[in-house]
């Protein structure tokens, strides 16, 4: 390789201070071997237009334009298309770098999602301090998928702006929905069909009678065969979040459960169904998040949770008369009528503090049915 053709960029640990267009060395070799730019376009074919605007760096090397200059300077193909390519990595580096100045004045609002995510182990802990503010933002670009922090106003338009409660943070809400995509991203399910899902719901809900360690995995294997990723996502702190159901392509669906210390199997199974209502009765451009307190006055809330409460238990005036008769052995009643309605006790107890959340006597009763907790899992 002659000293003309030596690239800087080779040298290890070497980088450019600027990203300099090949036009500039171009520019070098017209005058070296006395070439006007006219000349130069005669004898390459090329308008002087473009010569000038390759000179003054508008325009690339093409792998084109390079052959016709190694016929006419004694410098390779590879040598211009390799100072071509160096520009455009430098360039790249370097916009990078100022991007991420500008990202870090974004830090600010995720200094409790990136605390949530190093619990679960998402991103590596650095200390929040400014040295490792770069880094920190590297993390959530590539955790996020994102490539500026400022994107995720956009992203998640519609949660900013429909779901504005105090302590709510939406940041903190973006990273908990994107463990559900990246879960998505790495799951193959069926084409999703409605009718399928239809006809399993009665074997999902007789799942609830089962251990947790024996109908968590069972549900996945059925959701996926119906065209759904089920995913059971760790709680993240100020959030709020229950579950959340969108639609990732038009035969492939998503569901997301909040699983976190405190929560019981009757919510589980409340808020699961809960969302499978969403899919078979709403829209598939809608997009459902559902917080601790979402407001259940809404039309599509009220259809969701009517949904989950006919599945669970069809006929609750009826299950009450019989619980009636069991009233001097309230426990061992709520036992043998989830029996017989194909349920958990503890969905049955979960309905009974719902519809008497004013009866505080039937509280020490029902909470022996609310203990199986499903604790925060990894995904």
């Amino acid at each position: 390789m002659s000293k003309k053709e030596l690239n800087l960029n080779n040298i290890t640990g070497w980088e450019s201070p600027v990203a300099i267009h090949p036009g500039e060395f171009l520019q070098d070799y017209i005058e070296e071997y006395n070439i006007t730019q006219i000349e130069l376009a005669l004898r390459t074919g090329m308008s002087k237009k473009i010569i000038n605007e390759i000179i003054n760096g508008k325009n690339p090397i093409t792998e084109a334009m390079a052959v016709k200059l190694s016929k006419i300077f004694p410098l390779s193909v590879e040598y211009w298309l390799n100072l071509q390519a160096g520009y455009e990595a430098d360039l790249a580096r370097l916009n990078q770098k100022n991007d991420l100045k500008k990202d870090v004045k974004h830090l600010t609002h995720f200094r409790h999602t990136y605390k949530e995510l190093s619990k679960i182990g998402k991103v590596s802990n650095q200390r929040w301090i400014e040295k490792n503010f770069t880094k920190i933002v590297l993390e959530l670009q590539k955790f996020l998928g994102v490539s500026s922090l400022g994107f995720i106003n956009k992203t998640m338009e519609f949660a900013f702006r429909k779901y504005d409660r105090n302590n709510l943070d939406h940041y903190t809400l973006a990273a908990w929905l994107r463990l559900g995509d990246i879960k998505a991203q790495s799951s193959n399910v069926s084409v999703f069909d409605k009718q399928t899902l239809l006809n399993r719901l009665s074997e999902i809900k007789l799942l609830s009678t089962k251990g947790k360690e024996e109908y968590l995995k069972a549900l996945e294997k059925i959701f996926a065969e119906c065209g759904i990723v089920l995913a059971y996502v760790p709680y993240l702190e100020n959030t709020h979040i229950q579950a959340a159901t969108k639609w990732i392509s038009p035969e492939k669906a998503l569901i997301m459960i909040a699983t976190c210390k405190g929560k019981d199997e009757g919510k589980f199974w409340f808020n699961l169904f809960h969302e499978i209502g969403h899919l078979l009765l709403h829209s598939k451009k809608e997009f459902h998040i559902d917080l601790k307190d979402y407001d259940a006055t809404l039309e599509i809330e009220k259809e969701a949770d009517h949904f989950a409460q006919k599945m669970l238990i069809a006929d609750f005036n009826s299950v009450m008369k019989d619980l009636f008769k069991c009233s001097d052995d309230l426990e061992n009643g709520i036992i043998k009528i989830a029996k017989e309605n194909g349920i958990s006790p503890a969905i049955l107890a979960g309905r009974m503090t719902h519809e008497f959340k004013d009866n505080k006597r039937i509280y020490p009763v029902m909470s022996k049915f609310l203990q199986v907790r499903i604790d925060e899992m990894n995904v």
